[in-house]
C-alpha cells in the first residue's frame, strides 16, 4: 500500500473513532437528561367513572383504557365547596379555599353599593400553585387553560390564560371570557402572535369536528344550549391546539392543560328524566358519549408526545351524570414508579394532587398544604427508596391582591355564568 493511501486510511479510521466516542458521549449525556421524571397533567372538568367505565368496557375509549391498564386509578374526592374555579385552584395549590383565597366564580365587591359581582382573577390567589413552586426550583413548566390564571404569571416556561377568548360572540369561552386584545393573556408575550394563529387554526377545525359530537341537523339551531356547547367546544379546541403545539416544541418537565367541554355537555345535554333524555338525544344526538370519544382522542394526542419517563395524570374535579355533579370524579395516573392495572377503593382528595406531584418530582412537600402524598398509587420500591421529605412552606405569593383585576368584559362574564346556572 502506498504511503499516501495509508495516511488516508489512518486518518479515516481516526475520524471514525472520534465520531464513535463523540456519539457515545452525546448519547449518554442526553439520555441522563431524558431520564428525568416528567409529568403530563390533563385536567378534564366533569369526567365521571360511570361513563368512562361503560365506554371502556365497550372498547370505545382506547387511550383511557391504555392508561388505566398501565397505571393506578381511583375516584377523586371533591373535598371542597364552591364550584370549578375553587376546585381547580385547590388542585393546583394543595390547599383549601380558606388558604388560597379563591372562593367561587365571582367576588362580591364590598366597596360598591350593591356589592357588585366581579369574576375572580389570578392576582387574588394568596398561595403558590405548583407552577410557581416548580419555577422557583428551576423546573420548567407549561400551563394551558387552567382555571383562574388570568392575568398570567411569570414562570420558568410558558402559560396561556384560561380566559383566552375570541371576538366572535358565538364562540367565546364559557366560564368567563376575555378577548384577544386583553393584555396578560400569554407568558411570555413573545408567543402572542403564535397563539393568535393557533386560535384561528382551532376555530376553523372546530366547524367540522363539532359534527362528530352533535347532529349536523341541530347545528342550525340558535338556542342558548347549543351556543353554550359551541363556546365550550371551541375553547377546548383552542387549548388542545395550543397545548399540542407548545408541548411538542417546548418540552417542559411538567405540562398541564385543562378542558371544560364535558362539564358543559353534562349540564346541558343530560337529564335525570329518561323522557327528557330521549328528547335531547333525538334532537342533538348522544352528545355526552360523543364528547367522551372526542376527549379520548385528545388524550391520545398528548400521550403520543410523551416519553417513557413521563408520569401521565388524567383527573377531573368532580363527576357529572344526568345533569348533576357526582362524587364519582376521575383520577388516573400512569408511568414510572406508579402501580399498574389497579383500581383503588380509597379516593384521592383534590388537595392531595399537588403534594403527590411534588414528591414524584423529588421535591420536598410543604406541611402547610392541606393534602398529603397519595402513596396508594406509588410503587413499593419507589416508596422504600424515597422517603417523603417535608418543609414548613414554600411561602406565600408576594403579589396577591385584595380585589380582582377589572376588565370591560366583567358584566358579560357574570351574565354568562348566570346563564349556565353557576350564579343565582
Amino acid at each position: 500500500m502506498r504511503s499516501s493511501n495509508r495516511k488516508i486510511v489512518y486518518l479515516t479510521l481516526a475520524i471514525a473513532v472520534i465520531f464513535i466516542i463523540y456519539a457515545f458521549y452525546f448519547t449518554t449525556t442526553k439520555s441522563s437528561s431524558d431520564d428525568e421524571v416528567k409529568i403530563l397533567f390533563i385536567g378534564i372538568d366533569g369526567a365521571d367513572w360511570e361513563m368512562i367505565g361503560s365506554l371502556v368496557e365497550q372498547g370505545m375509549l382506547p387511550n383511557f383504557e391504555r392508561l388505566i391498564k398501565s397505571g393506578a386509578s381511583t375516584k377523586i374526592n371533591t373535598n371542597e365547596k364552591g364550584g370549578s374555579a375553587v376546585y381547580w385552584t385547590t388542585i393546583a395549590t394543595g390547599q383549601h379555599s380558606k388558604k388560597h383565597g379563591i372562593k367561587g366564580f365571582v367576588y362580591d365587591d364590598p366597596s360598591t353599593k350593591e356589592e357588585e359581582k366581579i369574576p375572580y382573577t389570578s392576582n387574588m390567589r394568596k398561595t403558590k400553585a405548583f407552577w410557581n413552586i416548580l419555577s422557583e426550583m428551576n423546573i420548567s413548566v407549561g400551563v394551558v387553560g387552567w382555571f383562574i390564571t388570568w392575568p398570567v404569571e411569570e414562570v420558568d416556561g410558558f402559560m396561556v390564560s384560561s380566559y383566552y377568548g375570541v371576538k366572535d360572540t358565538e364562540q367565546l369561552t364559557w366560564k368567563g371570557t376575555v378577548y384577544e386584545d386583553t393584555p396578560d393573556m400569554v407568558y411570555p408575550d413573545t408567543l402572542d402572535d403564535r397563539i393568535d394563529s393557533l386560535i384561528q387554526i382551532a376555530k376553523n377545525r372546530s366547524y367540522q369536528d363539532i359534527r362528530d359530537i352533535i347532529k349536523p341537523s341541530a347545528l342550525k339551531s340558535t338556542s342558548l344550549t347549543l351556543n353554550e356547547m359551541k363556546w365550550a367546544f371551541v375553547a377546548d379546541e383552542i387549548y388542545n391546539e395550543i397545548g399540542i403545539d407548545l408541548y411538542k416544541e417546548k418540552r417542559p418537565r411538567v405540562f398541564a392543560v385543562y378542558f371544560n367541554g364535558l362539564d358543559v355537555v353534562g349540564h346541558r345535554f343530560t337529564s335525570k328524566s329518561e323522557k327528557e333524555q330521549r328528547e335531547i338525544e333525538s334532537k342533538y344526538g348522544d352528545v355526552q358519549r360523543n364528547y367522551y370519544l372526542h376527549m379520548d382522542s385528545v388524550v391520545g394526542q398528548f400521550i403520543n408526545l410523551s416519553d417513557r419517563n413521563t408520569i401521565i395524570i388524567v383527573a377531573s374535579d368532580h363527576g357529572l351524570m344526568r345533569g348533576e355533579h357526582t362524587n364519582n370524579g376521575v383520577f388516573i395516573i400512569s408511568g414510572p414508579n406508579i402501580k399498574e392495572n389497579i383500581f383503588l377503593e380509597r379516593p384521592i382528595n383534590l388537595t392531595d394532587v399537588t403534594p403527590t406531584m411534588l414528591y414524584l418530582m423529588g421535591l420536598p412537600v410543604p406541611e402547610d398544604m392541606d393534602g398529603q402524598v397519595f402513596k396508594d398509587v406509588i410503587s413499593k420500591e419507589y416508596l422504600d427508596e424515597n422517603e417523603v421529605v417535608y418543609i414548613d412552606s414554600y411561602g406565600m405569593r408576594e403579589i396577591a391582591g385584595v380585589t380582582p383585576n377589572r376588565t370591560q368584559f366583567d358584566a358579560e362574564i357574570v351574565e354568562r355564568l348566570k346563564s349556565l346556572g353557576y350564579l343565582n
